[in-house]
């Protein structure tokens, strides 16, 4: 049959580069969606290839995807290091070797954490903080203020434990780091905020914590509070605002039952508040922030789960060295080790995957980033395995 005359002509969308941006901006984050759509036409390419589309395309996605993550290596002739393991599936995953860390002799160098697309690393040897930015391969690094080599009102003091963290722009590129350091034996912190925009420190700010502090984990951005937990028994959240330049300490209320045997680890809950997460007998518990007035906050259980309905853990085996090793606050997601492997699992839809049967226990750094590999933007020009 014939096209009836009443029949409306096809609609076409307008030769109009705006709205064409537009959708293509809403393409997923995957390390092969741009690469792939750049492929249709010279002018996609020509689009896609903008610095200017890039940091749109960051900014509309607020939830980048994780690439995969990184453990430190310690058997190497170049010292500890950090290595990348991916977790996306082909056409996504992208080579280990694409992300391997620009050492340089004689570095002795501890790995402190991933965010916003960015690796925060410490060297020891010079008291340098050094940012790195694995998709293009720069490092920077900047020496740490006088103040904080030496305190200046406990010079006999020496610090016994570093951490830190770094945050980045995604639209200008500018990035903050904060250092934190501590003296377990006279229940100290203190804390310094550089950023990248004015290339200086700020004031070094100091605050009582109890003592026997560790803070081996990496932070937590909850807002614009960087928290890490005191120690593995719950002692408490040492909590820095970058806004208000304050730093404190958050107590875990004595009704949250933590044990000698329970392992605590800090999360960022589904609405972006402070979280915990308390292991113990197979049995995970997170709990929440929640504010109840303007002043008064209160925890409050917010999942339970039981990891033998997801996990077939033997009886003979020593279940109780399982403990979290790794969190993803971009997706919500937890790094497990068990006797009989590595798991994800992610927190929301308690989706399970099985990840590596490693027998050492280790810390997991998980990477997310939006990547444009192939496209000859942000130093990538790989060759990526596309279907």
């Amino acid at each position: 049959m014939g096209e009836r005359s009443g029949s409306p002509a096809p609609a076409f969308l307008p030769d109009n580069e705006d709205i064409l941006l537009e959708i293509l901006l809403r393409l997923p984050p995957l390390p092969s969606s741009l690469p792939r759509a750049s492929l249709v036409c010279k002018r996609w390419r020509r689009l896609l290839s903008g610095p200017h589309f890039l940091r749109r395309f960051r900014a509309h996605h607020r939830k980048p995807p994780m690439l995969g993550f990184f453990f430190v290596d310690f058997d190497n002739d170049n010292g500890p290091i950090p290595v990348f393991t991916p977790t996306l599936t082909t056409p996504d995953r992208i080579p280990p070797a694409r992300f391997s860390f620009p050492h340089q002799p004689d570095e002795c160098l501890l790995f402190l954490g991933c965010r916003h697309g960015l690796a925060l690393l410490f060297n020891r040897s010079k008291l340098e903080a050094v940012v790195w930015d694995p998709i293009t391969g720069l490092r920077l690094s900047t020496a740490l203020p006088p103040e904080m080599k030496r305190n200046d009102r406990h010079r006999h003091l020496k610090f016994d434990m570093y951490n830190g963290a770094v945050m980045g722009n995604c639209c200008s590129g500018a990035f903050k780091v904060v250092m934190v350091f501590t003296n377990a034996l006279y229940g100290l912190a203190w804390v310094c905020l550089y950023d990248s925009e004015s290339g200086k420190w700020g004031n070094i700010i100091s605050t009582v914590v109890p003592s026997s502090t560790s803070l081996a984990q990496p932070s937590i951005l909850v807002g614009n509070a960087v928290c890490w937990l005191l120690h593995i028994e719950g002692g408490g959240v040492l909590r820095f605002d970058t806004d208000k330049q304050s730093l404190d300490v958050v107590k875990i209320p004595e009704d949250i039952h933590v044990t000698n045997d329970s392992r605590v680890d800090l999360l960022r809950t589904v609405d972006g508040g402070l979280g915990i997460a308390i292991l113990s007998k197979q049995i995970i518990q997170l709990w929440g922030q929640t504010a109840v007035s303007d002043h008064v906050v209160t925890w409050v259980l917010q999942k339970t789960i039981e990891l033998d309905k997801f996990i077939s853990l033997s009886p003979s085996v020593e279940t109780q060295l399982t403990t979290i090793v790794g969190f993803d606050e971009d997706n919500n997601v937890i790094f497990l080790w068990t006797t009989i492997g590595v798991f994800m699992i992610q927190l929301e839809s308690m989706k399970f995957t099985a990840l590596s049967k490693d027998n050492c226990i280790q810390i997991f750094y998980p990477y997310t980033s939006v990547y444009s590999a192939g496209l000859g933007i942000d130093g990538g020009d790989d060759s990526f395995e596309m279907l």
